[in-house]
């Protein structure tokens, strides 16, 4: 005697637990009754007179802004031996930043809270640390700095 083949079982068993197909009439009934309650379609038209106008409007306001910075110019110059950001000499070292990284040691969820609007937020706390690798230029020496800070995170809540 030969054993029933379980492929053919299964497919047989897959083909009743599937649901009939629908009639084309009653495809077309529902199809129509999505149509009906999307109700009309509304499309926005913009004309060309208002387009042009607004145009014209906003390149005038470009031009009379443009006009007045060219008229009353705004002019902080810095006077020719400094820079804007100096460094004194005595001040600058000779570490030359090789790598930054940003990674998150751990993460823990603080639950539901408000902000100061009075908002639902649900909020995380983080416990980040930002490494720099630092490298001295005069012995060679690789100088790891780690500043761990710990943040917390809302995100709006927007359905309960």
């Amino acid at each position: 005697m030969q054993a029933p083949d379980p492929i053919l079982e299964m497919e047989a068993v897959m083909a009743r637990l599937m649901p009939p197909a629908l009639s084309q009439d009653c495809q077309y009934e529902l199809e129509a009754m999505i149509d009906d309650l999307a109700g009309p379609e509304n499309v926005a038209r913009i004309s060309p007179v208002n387009w042009t106008v607004r145009s014209i409007i906003g390149g005038g306001i470009a031009a009379a802004l443009g006009a007045l910075c060219a008229v009353f110019p705004i002019n902080e110059s810095v006077p020719a031996g400094q820079s804007i950001a100096s460094v004194p000499e005595d001040f600058s070292s000779g570490l030359v930043l090789v790598s930054e990284s940003d990674r998150v040691e751990s993460m823990t969820d603080e639950g539901w809270s408000e902000d100061l609007y009075g908002s639902a937020m649900h909020a995380v706390r983080l416990n980040v640390v930002e490494e720099s690798q630092m490298r001295d230029e005069e012995s060679g020496m690789l100088v790891k700095i780690s500043q761990p800070r710990e943040e917390v995170l809302l995100m709006p809540i927007s359905s309960f």
